[in-house]
């Protein structure tokens, strides 16, 4: 992102050999502490539809937040004690166990029942067994993050009611350089995420909003004088041709 790279990431080089145990708690304690600072409200405020395919919810909060502004919700996750944690803080929410990367028709047809507008994936982490090995540890995150949010595009294709798609992701950088912010997020997205996809991304359509002075497990410092931990959000828009 603007200003700190993957190697000035502390986060990064934990993740790499990060226990399961230990991802699973502090994914807990992130999530709660972005909860309680309003990001996930935050998050929802950017979407004016009202049927949303949520991918990757986690322990259920950002499905929480989704549901309070008043979206109707079909989550996916690929770990059934997500889906459980969710299915409980939301009770009647539609669930379905899933990996964006490998799905069937079977999938796509109930995607296509529910008819989402909007398709959303904010914060996805992934437990140390997921991340590519054949790159630096120090853009191993980076190049996961990248890797999903392309699946995440891709299926968003397949489904014609989808006329938005929501990227969330936290990163770090001075906050008077948020217009370099918002230039670098815009563009890794559209030269590794969107490819010939039929989305678009303008820099207007990328926001951001601080996380400093949150708890987010201890890792949330960078080291470097006036950075500051944000929430970067990109709303991608649908294209469609004009006869």
């Amino acid at each position: 992102m603007a200003s700190m790279t993957p190697a000035q990431d502390p986060a990064a080089a934990l993740a790499m050999d990060e226990p399961l145990a230990a991802t699973l708690d502090r994914w807990r304690k992130e999530s709660a502490a972005l909860d309680r600072a309003g990001v996930y409200d935050w998050l929802t405020a950017r979407i004016a539809a009202d049927r949303v395919l949520e991918i990757g919810c986690g322990f259920g909060l950002s499905t929480a937040a989704l549901t309070r502004g008043g979206k109707q919700v079909f989550a996916l996750d690929n770990r059934l004690d997500c889906l459980e944690a969710t299915q409980a803080l939301v009770p009647g929410v539609t669930l379905g166990m899933a990996d964006v990367t490998h799905y069937d028709n079977r999938l796509i047809a109930d995607l296509e029942a529910f008819e989402p507008r909007a398709v959303v994936c904010w914060l996805a982490g992934a437990p140390a067994e997921a991340l590519p090995r054949d790159v630096p540890s120090a853009y191993a995150v980076m190049q996961h993050r990248l890797q999903l949010q392309h699946a995440v595009v891709r299926l968003a294709s397949r489904l014609d009611t989808v006329q938005t798609v929501h990227l969330a992701d936290r990163t770090a950088f001075p906050w008077k350089m948020t217009a370099v912010g918002r230039k670098t997020m815009s563009g890794m997205i559209v030269a590794a995420v969107i490819a010939d996809a039929p989305f678009e991304l303008n820099e207007v359509d990328v926001q951001f909003r601080k996380i400093d002075g949150i708890d987010l497990a201890g890792r949330q410092g960078t080291g470097l004088a006036g950075v500051v931990p944000v929430v970067g959000e990109a709303t991608l828009k649908r294209r469609h041709n004009v006869t």
